[in-house]
């Protein structure tokens, strides 16, 4: 298990950055959000692209922010399945040709209707691309040519190598 940075050792958001979180949560583009904040539309986006603490405080609220939407439809449920019921025996086939759509999106049968999320902590953020790179370059010890190049590299080498990386990515990102 990674062990989660202190607090006392994580540079802070700067108020612009809090600020554009906001912005950007409230679906703003770069360009806006930099106008709104009193920053360039390229520091936006090099914030959400290469700050590691950006990225995952921005990440972490955009799942709160979803899952508060999602407490709060799970309240109007029953309410949006009686008038789906009602529809369903409507003699309009379209409307009820609408509702059954809807029950069956709200089954998940029609598709995947959650919203994604990337990591919510710097380590995790950071750790997904350590484990790329790991992986890569284990890879590249194997010869090319060798049959059991995947299963010469393990998921426990590649772990073994991003975790020893860790403690250097977070300190390059001002973490630690």
């Amino acid at each position: 298990m990674i062990e989660a940075t202190k607090p006392d050792k994580i540079r802070q958001l700067s108020i612009e950055q809090q600020n554009a979180i906001d912005h950007l949560l409230q679906g703003k583009s770069d360009r806006a959000t930099a106008e709104a904040v009193g920053v360039s539309r390229q520091t936006v986006w090099e914030w959400r692209k290469k700050d590691v603490l950006f990225i995952t405080e921005l990440n972490r609220q955009r799942s709160e922010m979803w899952s508060e939407a999602r407490d709060r439809m799970k309240s109007l449920a029953n309410r949006a399945l009686d008038v789906l019921e009602m529809q369903l025996d409507n003699s309009d086939s379209k409307a009820s040709l609408a509702a059954a759509r809807y029950v069956l999106q709200g089954t998940q049968l029609l598709g995947d209707t959650s919203l994604p999320t990337g990591p919510t902590t710097p380590e995790a953020l950071l750790m997904k691309r350590l484990r790329i790179e790991a992986r890569q370059e284990l890879m590249d010890r194997v010869s090319p040519n060798d049959p059991l190049k995947d299963i010469l590299v393990t998921d426990a080498d590649v772990e073994a190598l991003a975790k020893s990386r860790l403690k250097k990515a977070l300190e390059e990102a001002g973490l630690s």
